[in-house]
């Protein structure tokens, strides 16, 4: 059996390699088996610890795979917490010191990102009381509010899944430009804590709302009461600065994966509001994390397994024209869209077909197809293509015609 990863996907699909034929990573191992998780979890790797490290930490994960992820806040533990207590508790913080912080938390803030999702998704330990060591824990020191990533991302952004709906949704924003991306970001940084509340009652979902709330707010008093009465410098250079690069990060992501709508079904999900990044030294550090597209198809779908199940779907993502980049992140690809440069996204762009199948094409036409699928939509658009009855039944009347009477519309009462 081959094993499949994003080191070798490209390879993969120039061969067609027969997905029967294939593995996902960990089960290439002669002892690797199948087992159940008390009953939530059933596909689950087991195989024997290789040494003293992986004996100790087994144990405590749910599914061996998942070790990369224990690695996260144990970095954060031993590097990022034992740093700030020692700054907190300093008359005077040496310049040395704050930069040595900085780069710690930058050299580990994207993966710690990368492991809160995949944690929100898919529980990683055995223990109630280790499944807060992420998102409690180790959160705050990566600029996170307590709690509010799996609010937000798993029971909001999952189900509206770029709608209306979804409060960072990028659906009604021009994708390519400078000026909404900046709306998009404060407005995510300083309102969240509003927003996200609001949805949840607006889905009956009172108690989300209150936790919503008071996870954004709770954390906010607490670092602001250390921040004003106690070690101010400590505080902005351990928590503050790490929240607005955060959030800035999350949400320069979140709009490169939903930049690239199809115009004829922007609302379709998975492989029409998202894109997919492939054989990526991005991917290797941060759970497949590229492979967005396969993600929203099936959220709990373990990251280990997105390379070859993107092999076994080739032809579904070759049918619904799927955006597919090779060798590139989401940090390079918003650069390029806010420049303008669609010629360097549309030279990352692969062609997923089998080999010499069909002619690709040109860089030109990538770049007018690409184009084509970052422009604003407007209810009307929304009204245009899929028409009234059926935005109604799917988003309540009040919001669909308020949104359309705002730009003009006059039918319906």
């Amino acid at each position: 059996m081959r094993v499949v990863d994003d080191n070798n996907i490209i390879h993969a699909l120039n061969e067609d390699w027969a997905v029967d034929k294939t593995t996902t990573p960990g089960f290439e191992y002669p002892d690797a088996r199948l087992v159940s998780c008390d009953g939530s979890v059933v596909k689950v790797l087991d195989r024997e610890p290789a040494n003293l490290y992986e004996r100790m930490v087994f144990p405590l994960l749910r599914d061996r795979r998942d070790l990369q992820v224990w690695n996260v806040p144990f970095c954060a533990t031993l590097t990022l917490w034992p740093s700030f207590l020692y700054m907190f508790m300093s008359d005077k913080i040496h310049p040395l010191h704050i930069a040595l912080h900085l780069f710690a938390c930058w050299w580990q803030i994207t993966a710690f990102h990368l492991a809160i999702h995949v944690s929100s998704h898919r529980r990683v330990f055995t223990s109630s009381l280790l499944d807060k060591w992420i998102p409690v824990f180790c959160a705050p020191v990566f600029g996170h509010t307590v709690y509010t990533y799996y609010l937000h991302h798993i029971k909001m952004h999952h189900v509206a899944d770029n709608s209306p709906y979804d409060i960072s949704s990028t659906l009604f924003y021009q994708r390519d430009s400078l000026v909404g991306f900046l709306h998009y970001f404060f407005r995510f940084y300083l309102l969240a804590f509003l927003d996200l509340p609001r949805y949840f009652m607006k889905h009956n979902q009172n108690t989300r709302a209150i936790q919503a709330f008071l996870g954004e707010l709770g954390t906010f008093a607490v670092l602001g009461y250390f921040t004003y009465y106690h070690n101010t410098m400590a505080m902005v250079w351990c928590f503050w600065v790490p929240m607005t690069a955060s959030r800035f990060g999350m949400m320069s992501g979140n709009w490169v994966q939903h930049s690239f709508l199809d115009p004829k079904d922007p609302l379709g999900g998975g492989l029409h509001n998202s894109i997919t990044i492939i054989e990526s030294r991005y991917n290797l550090q941060n759970y497949n994390d590229g492979y967005h597209a396969s993600h929203h198809l099936n959220a709990q779908r373990h990251w280990s397994e997105h390379p070859r199940e993107f092999l076994s779907k080739r032809q579904l993502y070759l049918d619904t024209d799927a955006i597919v980049l090779k060798g590139t992140d989401y940090d390079e690809v918003f650069g390029y869209l806010m420049a303008g440069n669609y010629a360097a996204i549309a030279n990352k762009m692969i062609d997923v077909a089998v080999p010499g199948s069909r002619k690709f094409m040109s860089v030109e036409d990538r770049v007018a197809w690409l184009q084509s699928r970052t422009k604003k939509f407007t209810w009307m658009d929304l009204e245009r293509i899929y028409g009234v009855e059926f935005l109604v039944g799917k988003f309540g009347e009040a919001l669909v015609k308020d949104g359309l009477r705002a730009e003009g519309w006059t039918g319906g009462k």
